[in-house]
């Protein structure tokens, strides 16, 4: 007569360690896995900002203790003694600054003879005037035959050799600058004319 042996049941611990064994490898993996992520992330951020210059209207110091002749707070040489100051430059805007349009007022050309004890020349000159303001140019554009009358005085008055020097070039801007910017009668205030340009210079 057959006899049917039992099948021996599995023990149960050996189940409950394995399937504690089945769980746990995937949790593992994905701890490792972020892990990994994570330092990854770190180390981008950290060399990222390492190597970024500095932004948002950070001040940059360049120069720091530099001065010429010993002098501290300006740039050259290095300073030398405790009082060094150092120097800091802001960094540039992003945005670009708004700069006015030059005002600029022509002036027809003027022909005078210049003449002293020794010499006689011709002297042909085109001049443009630099103001600071409408009003300004308004002015001079109203009150044009006077201007034209000023710098011709200052004009005929100068020297044959003079004019063909840089200073007495230079010289004779400054006369022209001072005259033109007299008040015209019966303002009470004068003008702002802040420069005077050469369009054309011709000496014969």
């Amino acid at each position: 007569m057959a006899t049917i042996k039992p099948i021996p049941a599995p023990s149960r611990g050996a189940t409950t360690s394995g399937g504690i064994g089945r769980i746990l490898r995937p949790l593992l993996a994905i701890l490792v896995l972020l892990i990994v992520a994570a330092a990854s992330a770190g180390a981008t951020w950290f060399i990222t900002q390492r190597m970024q210059p500095q932004q948002n209207g950070a001040t940059v110091q360049l120069g720091v203790g530099q001065t010429p002749a010993g002098q501290p707070g300006q740039p050259g040489q290095p300073a030398q003694g405790p009082q060094a100051t150092p120097t800091t430059f802001v960094a540039p805007s992003a945005t670009p600054i708004a700069v006015p349009a030059p005002i600029f007022v022509p002036i027809e050309a003027f022909t005078v003879t210049l003449q002293n004890a020794e010499t006689e020349r011709i002297m042909h000159v085109g001049l443009t005037l630099r103001v600071s303001d409408e009003q300004t140019r308004t002015r001079l554009e109203k009150y044009m035959p006077e201007v034209r009358s000023r710098i011709l005085m200052v004009l005929s008055a100068q020297s044959p050799t003079g004019v063909q020097t840089q200073q007495g070039k230079n010289d004779m801007v400054t006369a022209i600058k001072q005259a033109v910017n007299r008040p015209f009668s019966p303002l009470p205030d004068g003008q702002y004319v802040t420069d005077v340009l050469f369009t054309a210079f011709v000496v014969q």
